[in-house]
């Protein structure tokens, strides 16, 4: 993971300039990104060969417009079959309303966080059913799968908070960069499960809201500096 953070201080050092090229290269990559990241963490996944995981990306058809911090920007693993006659498969899915924007090192986190899921569904298919419809279970196995993504270096969760609200500021403006902001400091923690851990700290937010005082949001970039 060391030379993706060298990328990370790349990334950082270019947006302050034009970042519509940027965002456009990384939507450009994207399905690319995800399967080289695949490639890489499945060799830290310990689950029976018997297991097949399936993996697409794609928007919701939707008649509106759904921006990263909205609800309906979510990411999802689930079971497809876990028996003998029907077979052994889980399928992702990717959701390119929050992540679609994303440099390779920002999506890092959430990749090792669904990476996670296809652990805890392979190795207990029915516990992972039941967190379906048991608000615990859920909680518990989302718990889990964050905590995987502190196993690598902090910079990938910053990586990934910086450009979702920078993005949000390019597409929407400030009230859009607030949402997202919200979204990773306090809210994510009420949604999905209520198992996801709090992405954003306290002095994170604070650089957020100084810069959004001063309608600068190179304040904020400058605060993640390396």
């Amino acid at each position: 993971m060391q030379d993706y953070e060298k990328e990370i201080l790349r990334i950082r050092k270019v947006l302050h300039k034009n970042r519509k090229k940027f965002w456009e290269e990384n939507r450009k990559n994207f399905d690319a990104n995800i399967k080289n990241i695949l490639d890489q963490l499945k060799l830290t996944i310990n689950i029976d060969d018997k297991w097949k995981v399936y993996i697409t990306s794609f928007n919701f058809i939707s008649e509106k417009e759904i921006p990263p911090f909205h609800y309906d920007s979510f990411s999802s693993t689930n079971l497809i079959a876990a028996s003998k006659n029907q077979g052994y498969e889980i399928a992702m899915f990717i959701n390119k309303a929050r992540l679609g924007f994303l440099s390779f090192p920002a999506l890092i986190p959430l990749m090792i966080h669904e990476i996670k899921h296809v652990e805890q569904a392979a190795k207990h298919p029915k516990k992972y059913l039941m967190s379906m419809i048991k608000d615990k279970i859920s909680e518990k196995l989302e718990h889990e799968a964050d905590k995987d993504i502190a196993k690598v270096s902090d910079e990938f969760r910053k990586e990934e908070i910086l450009e979702s609200i920078l993005y949000c500021y390019d597409q929407w403006g400030w009230t859009a960069a607030q949402e997202m902001a919200d979204f990773w400091h306090s809210k994510i923690e009420t949604i999905y499960g209520f198992g996801y851990l709090k992405d954003m700290t306290k002095e994170e937010y604070a650089a957020f809201l100084e810069a959004k005082s001063k309608k600068d949001i190179n304040r904020f970039i400058d605060f993640f500096a390396l």
